[in-house]
């Protein structure tokens, strides 16, 4: 083999040396970009009658947007289905607001929504009877799960209310 033609060999493999490292940084920084874009979905739960909303919200902390494919609703620790099964199952008055979610909807970076709230001030006992119901439903007997992806791509992920119930 003459000089020119392992000198021309060496530099193939050089090269393609090259566009192999150059397409692995590439998809490491593909992979970073996907990673930082990712939404923080949580689910708080207001409680105090004495502080504005009372209710489970569904919010989003995180620095992307998420796409929401699913919200199942579980009661004493049994899974119910959807918010208006929960509604029924939990025989909650018409003073509830609740949210249906349309599935693959997206939740954006800051935004919070109610998935289920108290709607009025207790004017007589009998609402403060059902305020008070619904506050016990929300602290011990319901748990949300979520499960939304990234936006963009990426892994989905699932996230309850409160941990170990809903599973």
């Amino acid at each position: 083999m003459s000089t020119s033609s392992a000198l021309s060999v060496v530099a193939i493999l050089i090269s393609l040396i090259a566009v192999c490292f150059t397409g692995l940084q590439w998809r490491e920084a593909h992979a970073q970009l996907l990673l930082s874009m990712r939404p923080s979905v949580n689910l708080p739960t207001e409680d105090d009658i004495n502080e504005g909303t009372v209710g489970i919200a569904l919010d989003n902390s995180g620095p992307g947007p998420a796409k929401i494919k699913s919200i199942n609703y579980f009661i004493d620790k049994k899974l119910v289905g959807d918010v208006n099964k929960a509604v029924d199952f939990a025989n909650l008055g018409s003073d509830i607001h609740f949210l249906a979610w349309e599935e693959d909807s997206t939740l954006g970076v800051g935004e919070k929504l109610w998935l289920l709230k108290w709607s009025k001030k207790p004017r007589t006992k009998k609402d403060r009877q059902e305020l008070d119901e619904f506050v016990d439903l929300i602290d011990h007997r319901l748990a949300v799960q979520v499960e939304f992806c990234p936006v963009l791509s990426g892994e989905c992920s699932k996230r309850c209310s409160t941990k170990g119930w809903c599973e």
